[in-house]
């Protein structure tokens, strides 16, 4: 009797050691499937059931039977399910191969050594119970049979899933292995490039220092050859695997104006060839401006992989870059040279024109007159001068050629010229443009020019103006009476017909008043509306001799004139001739106070 209390006892024992290991493992190994808490209720229902068949009261055989045939019901059912749970377990591991973890692994075969251990202690312990307990009931027997024949498929499927674990633990182990090693030779490989990338930074920065140094040399042509063989030195000594490398200036058909190389180009060899060409301008193709930089360039090939090679390119077209830049730095400062002699050229041309064109009063008997002149650009095209030919005559001239710039300011020279070489032997106004014209028609035609001219000569003797228009515009008469345009006949302008002739008008000064000679710059609409436009300078002026005031009426126009100039934005050159006269008179009282600029006989 005491045998067998103790055997049950024994049996509830492992039943709990079994069910607290069982939780164990499960939150060791996260393994939903375990049945070690399965075995252990079984052992303890087994143990109380057979405890309460020991003893004799009615009510312990009624519940120990039924007690002890569950637990053979859920041992045999339990037994289903080992062999189920361990054919998964294999199909898991297998399915999963290189991804299952070693810890895990390691963690699996733990469990299983404990679950071995545990199921040959309770082997010990039910073949030391029925060597004890001979006398032991038949179904109790059957059912410790049962039972070691249960204990003894679990050993062997614990054993035999150890077996496979430590199999799969050393492949996984060799897996992690290779990966290591896999790892440590690409951090080798990182390094090696972090190395060239370094490398390459350090080419960059002297590239970059020798660029810096290069640009802030004076750059013209004299010296932009060296310059840019300075920068191929830079460039060949900091970029260590060049073999060649070459500059050539290039025109559009291919032709070379300058080349420049260092190295030793290779027919063969482990060489890679670059070639890249930039446009330099589309403008210009000389020998100073090339159209095109070409490179050419071999670079030893070593293990440097593809983004190297193409940072090693991008150097090659900085280096092109570069040289452009040399080239463009080079024009720039040579145009700029230009320009300066050029404004230096135009602002002489300027103060000589300025010089030609009459700033002081001019007075003769009974007349008075005083210019407005000022260019759209340096110099100007239109003409203003007043000639004194003889004791009785003086000429006035206002002439306007076509265009604006050094072209008509040329022209407006030449006029100059002419006009006092055709004053030497005429003197009336319409003989003055006709010879004008002959003489300029040939030169005006080659050039496609013309040229408008009003032509005034003062007769001191007779105080009167004669005119002659050649496609200038109508001059203004304001006096205290006479507020008009003067409907002046004319012919067309000088350079357009080869036989043009022009009509003579005879203007008599009977009161003293203002003429306005101008060119058509001094007009806000062009030529096709001067007749309105006319007018409304008319109206302008009437309007402002008519105000009260004590300046003199010449002083008034002259700055009414001056301050027209300065309003908007200039399109032409402005020209005007003012002439006071006085009464025919008072005329013959005054004499002459200024000597005469040029005399020639009568």
């Amino acid at each position: 009797m005491i045998w067998k209390i103790a055997l049950y006892l024994s049996g509830i024992g492992a039943g709990v050691y079994l069910i607290r290991l069982s939780y164990g493992l499960q939150r060791q190994a996260q393994r939903g499937f375990d049945l070690s808490l399965l075995h252990g209720i079984g052992l303890v229902a087994w143990g109380i059931g057979s405890l309460l068949v020991l003893s004799f009261a009615w009510w312990g055989h009624g519940l120990g039977v039924p007690v002890c045939t569950g637990t053979y019901l859920a041992g045999i059912i339990s037994l289903v399910f080992l062999l189920q749970t361990h054919r998964r377990l294999r199909q898991k591991t297998e399915s999963e191969g290189a991804h299952v973890e070693s810890q895990l692994l390691l963690d699996w075969q733990r469990i299983t050594r404990q679950h071995t251990g545990m199921v040959q202690v309770i082997l010990l312990v039910i073949a030391a119970s029925l060597l004890a307990l001979p006398e032991m009931p038949l179904y109790v027997k059957g059912g410790l049979a049962v039972a070691i024949a249960y204990m003894s498929v679990l050993a062997y499927l614990n054993n035999r899933d150890h077996h496979y674990l430590m199999t799969e633990t050393l492949s996984s182990v060799s897996t992690l292995e290779s990966r290591l090693t896999q790892q440590l030779a690409h951090s080798e490989w990182m390094n090696q490039q972090l190395s060239l990338v370094g490398e390459l930074k350090q080419s960059y920065e002297g590239l970059l220092i020798a660029s810096n140094k290069i640009s802030v040399s004076d750059v013209h042509y004299d010296s932009i050859h060296q310059l840019t063989s300075e920068l191929v030195d830079a460039w060949f000594g900091q970029i260590h695997t060049l073999v060649y490398l070459g500059i050539s200036w290039e025109s559009e058909q291919g032709d070379v104006y300058f080349h420049t190389e260092r190295g030793k180009r290779a027919d063969r060899g482990a060489v890679q060839f670059i070639e890249e060409r930039i446009v330099v301008s589309e403008q210009w193709d000389t020998a100073k401006t090339p159209r095109y930089v070409r490179l050419v360039a071999q670079t030893a090939i070593g293990e440097h992989d593809m983004e190297t090679k193409e940072l090693e390119q991008s150097f090659f077209q900085l280096l092109l870059v570069n040289v452009r830049g040399l080239i463009l730095r080079c024009l720039h400062e040579h145009q700029s040279t230009e320009l300066k002699e050029l404004e230096l050229g135009m602002g002489l041309a300027r103060r000589i024109q300025s010089m030609l064109i009459p700033k002081e009063e001019w007075q003769v008997n009974g007349l008075r007159a005083r210019t407005v002149y000022v260019p759209v650009t340096y110099v100007g095209g239109d003409y203003i001068d007043f000639v004194r030919i003889n004791e009785r005559y003086t000429c006035f001239i206002v002439a306007d050629v076509s265009g604006h710039g050094l072209p008509a300011s040329i022209w407006a020279t030449g006029i100059r010229i002419a006009v006092r070489a055709v004053l030497q032997t005429s003197w009336s106004p319409d003989e003055i443009l006709q010879r004008l014209n002959q003489l300029l028609y040939a030169d005006l035609a080659k050039t496609r020019s013309y040229i408008t001219m009003l032509v005034a000569v003062y007769d001191a003797t007779r105080h009167e103006l004669l005119l002659a228009r050649a496609g200038h515009p109508q001059p203004i008469y304001l006096s205290s009476t006479q507020k008009n345009v003067l409907r002046c006949r004319g012919g067309v302008g000088l350079g357009l017909l080869s036989d043009s002739t022009y009509q003579l008008e005879e203007v008599p000064l009977l009161e003293e008043g203002i003429l306005l000679l101008y060119t058509d710059g001094l007009l806000d609409t062009g030529r096709k509306d001067v007749l309105r436009s006319s007018h409304g300078l008319l109206e302008d002026l009437a309007a402002l001799l008519d105000e009260p005031g004590k300046e003199e009426t010449m002083e008034r126009v002259e700055s009414y004139l001056w301050a027209m100039t300065r309003q908007g934005q200039q399109t032409d050159d402005i020209s005007v001739l003012i002439l006071q006269f006085q009464s025919g008179s008072h005329a013959g009282q005054r004499r002459s106070e200024t000597p005469a600029l040029m005399e020639y006989p009568s």
